[in-house]
């Protein structure tokens, strides 16, 4: 594992956090489409919930959009994209049918040079499937909404809770960080124009300030 504990979690650390990770987490009903993108992470379980999703003919393609950032640059040897992508290949699933973008650091940056790639491709797709991992779906809802408002968005993730999320590469603690950084960008992005605006019920302000206060502050943008 990369990143190891810093500091104990106590339960009530862990239960902020799961009430933001609650709040970040939000499931679509989804419909066959023309795109499944894929905004990677260092979670191979959104590789597979997209690949799964490719078989079960949701679409004709996939994209993979991501570089290398904090966290996967201890990771993968090569790009988010690239890394997704082979387990897509080893899937069996067509070359002709993957699409990489492989320079993207952060969220925009994904709309961003997909939009680019797409064009430059002469690609349109009118309805998309956009995933990601649980604690960023509100965040890329909010972030396509006000970079990428042509077509059909649904936005979906994997499955699975707080308690789950931790893999090989990525414990409790960095994850705990993470999702604090997440919801930080949620608050503050809106007045940059890189995302729509959405209402912090009280309780989620007061677990995020509280995990701040508690040591939570290594994904925080200054």
């Amino acid at each position: 594992m990369i990143f190891e504990n810093h500091k104990k979690i106590t339960e009530e650390d862990l239960e902020f956090a799961n009430s933001i990770w609650n709040f970040l987490s939000i499931q679509e009903n989804i419909q066959k489409s023309d795109l499944i993108f894929v905004l990677c992470s260092h979670d191979l379980r959104v590789a597979k919930y997209a690949i799964d999703l490719y078989k079960k003919g949701f679409a004709n393609y996939i994209l993979f959009s991501g570089g290398l950032n904090f966290f996967t640059k201890h990771i993968f040897p090569k790009s988010e994209a690239e890394s997704f992508a082979e387990l897509a290949l080893s899937s069996n699933i067509p070359e002709e049918n993957i699409i990489i973008e492989n320079e993207s650091t952060n969220t925009g940056e994904n709309i961003q040079f997909t939009k680019q790639l797409l064009n430059s491709l002469n690609l349109n797709f009118d309805k998309i499937l956009a995933i990601q991992k649980p604690s960023m779906t509100l965040r890329i809802k909010l972030a396509l909404d006000k970079q990428w408002n042509e077509g059909i968005f649904y936005i979906s993730s994997p499955i699975y809770s707080i308690s789950d999320a931790p893999h090989s590469h990525i414990n409790l603690f960095m994850i705990i960080n993470e999702i604090v950084g997440d919801l930080q960008r949620i608050i503050e992005y809106p007045k940059f124009g890189f995302q729509s605006e959405t209402i912090i019920p009280d309780h989620i302000t007061k677990a995020y300030n509280s995990l701040i206060e508690n040591g939570y502050n290594l994904h925080l943008f200054q």
